[in-house]
């Protein structure tokens, strides 16, 4: 005699099983595949030292880790830190300068760190300025800049070490060295992550399928001669104010009237509004009609 499945329970049959096994293994598939994708997006990141006076005993190390990209502004924070090696460090630590250091930078807006001697060194924020790229050209938008320091201790110039650190979640820095030995430094490009990429890209197929769908669903109201289908119009008035808010969700929170706007979203909000006016004109004719023959 056949026993009755617990309601919680699917039915033992075999397609059952493989559906849900299926299931399974697709989820793990792409949640490994995620995994991956994101230590490779973090590997890719540049950071230790690689420019400068790296094996001199007597130096300055300068640590500069690019916390925040500010696209719109055309800048980048930067927080410096500075330690001193051998002679120029107060008693062997490399936290207390045993004579006034002073770091030149290649900022525009923030000119020279100072350090006064036997007083502990703390980390300083400068403004790195992002002479080429234009945010209009997002998500494709790039930048570079050359970040670069000099050092003098008691006044007189000293070599030093420069390490760039990226830990801006939006942004992958590639660096090359400059090849200054006066100013060492990097010559640096920043672009978006692949994670960034990846949600536009879903981005561009979520609205352009949003907004083909609602002009499916108007013709068809249409062709059958349906009238004024309140719920559906509803949905086409709903998908219009949701396509507004689903594109401030962009990472990088970028201005209107970037590239993202030209190719998908404005395309998406004419179509939508273009199908829900079609289906009000067609269904007030419908209704008009039924109420002429009624």
């Amino acid at each position: 005699m056949a026993t009755k499945s617990a309601w919680w329970w699917p039915p033992a049959h075999p397609r059952t099983w493989a559906a849900m096994a299926g299931a399974v293994l697709l989820v793990a598939l792409a949640t490994g595949v995620g995994v991956y994708l994101s230590h490779l997006d973090r590997g890719g990141r540049h950071s230790g030292f690689g420019a400068g006076a790296t094996g001199a005993p007597d130096r300055v190390d300068i640590v500069a880790t690019i916390n925040r990209v500010e696209a719109a502004r055309n800048d980048a924070q930067v927080r410096v830190f500075v330690t001193l090696v051998g002679k120029y460090a107060k008693d062997g630590d490399e936290v207390f300068p045993a004579q006034d250091v002073t770091i030149e930078t290649s900022s525009l807006s923030s000119g020279e760190l100072t350090y006064p001697a036997g007083k502990r060194v703390v980390s300083k924020d400068m403004l790195m300025d992002l002479p080429g790229g234009d945010i209009a050209d997002y998500p494709f938008d790039r930048y570079s800049t050359t970040l670069a320091f000099s050092a003098t201790v008691g006044g007189r110039p000293a070599p030093i070490a420069v390490a760039v650190v990226d830990s801006d979640p939006g942004f992958v820095t590639r660096a090359a060295e400059n090849g200054d030995p006066e100013e060492p430094g990097f010559d640096l490009q920043l672009r978006r992550t692949r994670g960034t990429f990846a949600m536009v890209w879903l981005m561009y197929v979520i609205m352009w399928a949003l907004a083909l769908s609602v002009l499916t669903g108007a013709l068809v109201m249409a062709r059958r001669s349906l009238g004024m289908v309140w719920p559906g119009l509803g949905w086409m008035a709903a998908s219009l104010f949701a396509l507004a808010g689903y594109r401030n969700t962009a990472p990088g929170q970028p201005p209107i009237g970037c590239l993202l706007d030209y190719t998908v979203f404005l395309w998406a909000e004419a179509i939508v509004a273009f199908s829900m006016v079609y289906a009000v004109l067609r269904g007030t004719r419908v209704e008009m009609r039924v109420l002429e023959e009624g």
